[in-house]
């Protein structure tokens, strides 16, 4: 899990976020890495659970993975 302690930390993850299909809103990656970042500091299952989902450097798992079907085509968006 990606602990971003103020709005500079999280650069990475928004700018990945950006680039995703659902950077418009919030997914429920984004979600969950959002509501529970600081209650995660806390509890060993819910970092766990965070962990698979954003590294420590915000990289977000399920971009990384799926990039070819969630990744904005800006070539198409630019037409």
């Amino acid at each position: 899990m990606a602990y971003f302690s103020n709005g500079a930390e999280g650069t990475c993850f928004e700018a990945q976020c950006s680039k995703c299909k659902f950077g418009q809103k919030s997914c429920p990656i984004a979600y969950v890495q959002n509501v529970y970042n600081y209650d995660a500091e806390e509890g060993e299952t819910s970092r766990d659970i965070l962990d698979h989902l954003v590294k420590n450097d915000g990289t977000c798992e399920m971009f990384r993975t799926f990039r070819e079907d969630l990744e904005i085509n800006t070539e198409q968006h630019a037409l």
